[in-house]
């Protein structure tokens, strides 16, 4: 297991590489590595790299990530034209105004500008909380996907993923934002679910921190009612509060 030393030896080589190669105005580093819940050996360690030009430097960050990842730690590096993060013009598949408010929340500049620190907090609105339940669907199916070639660790973490930010798109409603899984799961006692979806919560959680190592047939269980459970719970409670209309849910 790789320690917080080697962790910030391999940060700084990694930074200085992206600078000597992309010629960025701004590096930072976001997600759960700059929350309690980042797990050393599991989870992702995120940069962020700005630009003011348009030259893509996406087959770049790859290489980079590719040659300093391994199985003890996994890294992602991830353009963004400075104009386009700015106006939330950039691609993305996820819902942006969530997106760029949790990037802003979890980001920390380790070199050049402190930009995304400085960016306005976007709105959260109801339709968003529709998109991300909706979305949250897409990732539990991708986990039947994994599980039928055999990729538990993708499955695990697609399935877990579903679960847990269906969820955060429920409390969205409550006007809340918890940032990090262990904050969505104390937030959504508040939300007076049912116990079966209760313990999919908790096993869903206990999934992500590696306390629980399911059978493939408890996963296919686990990924088969989560799919259940963002349809015929998330989805349906927050399509009943779209029928009144959209509105600002978080400001």
């Amino acid at each position: 297991m790789v320690n917080n030393q080697q962790t910030d030896k391999i940060i700084e080589k990694i930074k200085q590489e992206i600078i000597k190669k992309t010629n960025p105005i701004s590096i930072f580093l976001y997600g759960s590595y700059n929350t309690p819940d980042y797990l050393p050996g599991v989870s992702d360690l995120e940069f962020g790299v700005i630009k003011e030009d348009k030259v893509s430097i996406s087959k770049i960050l790859r290489n980079i990530a590719d040659i300093y990842s391994t199985t003890d730690m996994r890294f992602r590096l991830y353009s963004y034209e400075l104009e386009k993060l700015k106006n939330m013009t950039f691609d993305s598949p996820f819902t942006k105004s969530v997106f760029i408010r949790h990037l802003i929340l979890t980001s920390k500049t380790t070199w050049g500008k402190q930009i995304v620190e400085n960016l306005p907090l976007p709105p959260i609105t109801l339709l968003d909380a529709y998109r991300e339940a909706t979305f949250s669907t897409m990732r539990a199916l991708s986990g039947i996907f994994f599980l039928r070639t055999n990729n538990i660790e993708e499955s695990n973490e697609m399935g877990y993923k579903a679960c847990l930010f269906a969820t955060l798109s429920l409390e969205y409603i409550l006007g809340e934002f918890p940032i990090g899984f262990k904050n969505i799961v104390n937030t959504s006692k508040k939300l007076g679910l049912d116990k079966e979806s209760n313990r999919l919560i908790e096993f869903a959680y206990k999934l992500r921190q590696e306390k629980i190592k399911p059978s493939k047939e408890e996963l296919y269980e686990f990924v088969f009612n989560t799919i259940s459970y963002c349809n015929q719970v998330v989805e349906k409670k927050i399509k009943k509060e779209l029928e009144k209309g959209n509105r600002i849910l978080i400001q």
